[in-house]
């Protein structure tokens, strides 16, 4: 096995942000997982109760309520679709305006309604990370082009720390923080009639989740969130994750939950030992659960990233 030295180790890691703003408490600046160019929207709906639209396709899974107001969104998938999603929603929902939007976290993917929204005079709900980062500028690599911040308009106006709740219809809205599991600033949304658990990027759906190391989340706090999601389920839970085709259940998230901790486990062994990301992605320790995941690669090498200022010999 070769040891690679922290200098080293941090050299390799082409993540790492070079004189970006970083917000108190956050690992480093704003990241956001690098996207294909969007394609043409092919949205799918799905009913999830009486006023309550599930739509896939939009870059993430976004869900959509109506009240007496007009429309509550959940996440707003990327910009190229707002506008196919916005109509989409009020078609099928029988309503004109979004008066709310939720931003689960900050990425691209989830936070493209922002603006529309905004303009229209939406209020905009998010982690108090989550508007730190969509109001800074940073670069994503040390010589990549700089991410500019989100236009003020599509900043979130009402931010939490940690928990919170909003009434739409006869619908209760709990939302609440998960700390450091895929960002630093992760909401998951509970609708507590339908029974419907909302859990932004920290379920990637289907495939190995991904701790945005760069901008505070870690393998160990992926692992921490999947247990909080759990923990707001029941065995009828239905839960709509970042991407993915179908609907989770409790039992998806305990399943997932054991393998990441067992992977997570083995991650931090082989960290202390003063393993190198080479000698790390040769020992695989996801090896055995591509079957249900997929390709672990981009999945060990984040979340081993992840570890480094937390666990390393030499931190």
């Amino acid at each position: 096995m070769k040891t690679l030295p922290r200098r080293a180790f941090l050299a390799s890691l082409s993540g790492t942000l070079v004189g970006a703003a970083v917000p108190t408490g956050s690992m480093m600046s704003r990241s956001r997982p690098a996207i294909a160019a969007p394609q043409k929207a092919r949205l799918k709906a799905q009913p999830l109760g009486e006023h309550a639209l599930l739509v896939q396709g939009a870059g993430c899974n976004v869900l959509a309520l109506r009240d007496d107001a007009g429309i509550v969104f959940i996440d707003g998938g990327l910009k190229a679709h707002g506008k196919a999603l916005l109509t989409l929603a009020q078609k099928d929902l029988n309503a004109r305006a979004a008066h709310t939007l939720l931003n689960t976290h900050w990425h691209a993917d989830h936070t493209g309604l922002n603006e529309l929204l905004g303009k229209q005079g939406a209020r905009i709900i998010a982690h108090e990370n989550t508007r730190l980062w969509l109001s800074t500028t940073v670069r994503y690599q040390p010589d990549g082009p700089p991410i500019g911040p989100m236009p003020a308009g599509g900043l979130p106006t009402q931010t939490t720390y940690s928990t919170g709740e909003l009434r739409v219809g006869e619908e209760t809205l709990k939302y609440g923080y998960l700390l450091q599991a895929h960002t630093d600033g992760d909401l998951f949304v509970k609708l507590t009639r339908a029974n419907v658990l909302v859990t932004g990027g920290v379920v990637a759906g289907d495939a190995w989740p991904t701790a945005d190391w760069v901008t505070g989340g870690w393998i160990n706090g992926t692992v921490a969130g999947y247990r909080a999601l759990i923990a707001q389920c029941d065995d009828n839970t239905r839960v709509v994750t970042a991407n993915g085709a179908r609907l989770y259940t409790r039992a998806d998230l305990v399943a997932e939950a054991d393998i990441l901790s067992k992977v997570a486990d083995q991650l931090g062994k082989m960290m202390r030992a003063g393993y190198g990301p080479a000698d790390m992605l040769a020992a695989n320790p996801a090896k055995d659960y591509a079957g249900k995941l997929g390709d672990p690669v981009d999945f060990l090498t984040q979340s081993f990233k992840s570890l480094w200022p937390r666990l390393a010999p030499d931190a």
